[in-house]
Order: structure tokens, then C-alpha cells, then sequence
């Protein structure tokens, strides 16, 4: 069975996230794969429940090594995660090397992030660009850091919440200002019910109601007629947006429809016929 390892110097590096895409992408050209992880913990843990959602048969084997997991004695060949800031001659002797993935570089370096590949003739798969969404938390890890309960919350888990911003202090324009930034979820107090029916009415994805208040009536009702996930949280609006900051890029990869998409969409220059033939070959 070809084998592709997914490896990494540092945690968090974007490991899990392009082993989906690739199984994605190796399914959409009807082409089963099988995903693995290896290494224990917490993300080790959820990683591997991912994977089993995600795993399709047998054809193609991709297994995610653990953070700083040597390739040496591996039976496939291994695809690298790299930061930016890493040389490209870091991993030129990596065993098994099938190429580089740099993950989320800034656009304005990508140019010469390859450029400096194809000088240290390190080969060099793909550039993916930062992502707002890959990096954004899920609605399920937003209500669990802040000790969150409402409505809607369970069967919205998964869903990513990648443009938050805090309601406006006035009622008036509430609603204009919502629909303009498009935000997919809206922080507001729980003393302002004008502004979270301004919220639901511009159609966001979440509602976070901070403090101490309960939230009215009428907007419960609002909530479960749209089906829009509610977080209630004690905690107050600088308090939560604080701990919604601290969730960015620094959770395991949670794959909802919305980010498995777009990584797809970021690995579309990636050859998986050439990866997989080459592990093929060996």
C-alpha cells in the first residue's frame, strides 16, 4: 500500500490539516485512503478521531508522525510541514523526503519563500497562504473556553467561527453594521437585547451574550426560529474576546465541511498522483 508520512519539527505546524486535505483531494479522484496518527495526548486523541471520520479504505495510507518524529526507517515517503521562518536546508536530508509544504506564510513572501527552495534545491510542494478560516476555532471550542451554554450549540460544533466581531454601542445602526462586516459571529453584552435582535437580524452564524444577565424572552424565542447557535457566557465582553483571541491557530485541527473545503482549495497545486506514485515505486 503507498504511504505518505506527514511530519513536522514543531506542534500545531498545519499537519493534521494537510493530511485531510490530501485524503480530500485523493477522494475526489475516487482514490480511498486510509488516515493514521501517531504519538499520545489530547491532540493525538483528537486527531485520531478525526482521521477515522475521514478514512475511506485502503488504497493510500497517510500517517501523521508526531511533532518532532524522526522519518528515519520509514517505509513511504514523507512530506513536510515547515514554517516560514524554517531553511529550506533544514529538511534536505530529511529520509524519504518527497518534498516541503511551507504552511501559512504571509502572500508578500511567498515569491521568495520558492525562490529560496528552488536556490537550496530542496523540493518544494506547495506554498499555503495564511487562512483566516484553517485558523479559526470551532463554535464547540469557543463555548467550551468560556464555560459557554445557550442554544443550538452541539449540532454546531464544528462550525468554524473565523469572523468575530463586538456589537456596536447603539442600537440605530446595529443592524447595517453587522451586515457589512459579515461577521460570522457577534460578541454583544447581555444588557443590550436590541442589539442581539440587530445581530440576528443581519443573519450571523453565533451569537455570544456576555455577562451576567439572562437573555430575554423574545430573543430566545428569535434564536430557536433560526436555529442560530447561542453562547451564553458569565464571563464580560473583554473577557471573552480575550479568550476567543487565545483560540486562534492554537488548537488541533477540527474538521468541519468549511475548512476541509477550503484546504482543498489551498493544496490544488499539490500532484497526490506524482506523492503516491512515488510511494508506489519504493
Amino acid at each position: 500500500m503507498p504511504t505518505l508520512f506527514i511530519a513536522s519539527s514543531q506542534p500545531l505546524a498545519g499537519k493534521t490539516t494537510v493530511a485531510a486535505g490530501l485524503a480530500r483531494k485523493l477522494a475526489s479522484q475516487r482514490v480511498q485512503s486510509t488516515l493514521r496518527r501517531t504519538g499520545e495526548g489530547e491532540n493525538a486523541a483528537a486527531d485520531t478521531s478525526l482521521f477515522e471520520s475521514l478514512s475511506s479504505g485502503g488504497e493510500v495510507d497517510i500517517t501523521e508522525l508526531a511533532a518532532g518524529e524522526t522519518s528515519a526507517g520509514v517505509d513511504g515517503r514523507v512530506v513536510v510541514i515547515a514554517a516560514a521562518s524554517e531553511a529550506p536546508a533544514a529538511h534536505a536530508a530529511t529520509p524519504g523526503l518527497a518534498g516541503v509544504l511551507v504552511n501559512r506564510a504571509a502572500a508578500k513572501k511567498i515569491d521568495s519563500i520558492q525562490a529560496a527552495y528552488k536556490q537550496a534545491g530542496t523540493p518544494l510542494l506547495a506554498v499555503v497562504p495564511e487562512d483566516s478560516l484553517l485558523a479559526s476555532p470551532t463554535i464547540g471550542q469557543v463555548a467550551d473556553v468560556l464555560g459557554a451554554e445557550g442554544e443550538n450549540i452541539e449540532t454546531n460544533r464544528d462550525r468554524p467561527l473565523d469572523r468575530p466581531i463586538i456589537a456596536s454601542i447603539a442600537a440605530d445602526p446595529g443592524q447595517t453594521y453587522f451586515a457589512h462586516t459579515e461577521a460570522t459571529a457577534v460578541i454583544v453584552r447581555s444588557d443590550k437585547p436590541d442589539l442581539q435582535l440587530a445581530a440576528l437580524n443581519a443573519g450571523p452564524t453565533c451569537l455570544i451574550v456576555t455577562g451576567e444577565l439572562p437573555v430575554l424572552s423574545y430573543v430566545l424565542e428569535r434564536v430557536r426560529e433560526d436555529e442560530v447557535p447561542l453562547l451564553r457566557t458569565k464571563l464580560d465582553t473583554k473577557e471573552t474576546v480575550q479568550a476567543i483571541e487565545g483560540l486562534f491557530g492554537t488548537r488541533p485541527f477540527s474538521g468541519g465541511d468549511a475548512k476541509l473545503r477550503r484546504i482543498e482549495e489551498l493544496l490544488a497545486d499539490v500532484n497526490v498522483d506524482a506523492l503516491v506514485e512515488r510511494s508506489a515505486a519504493r
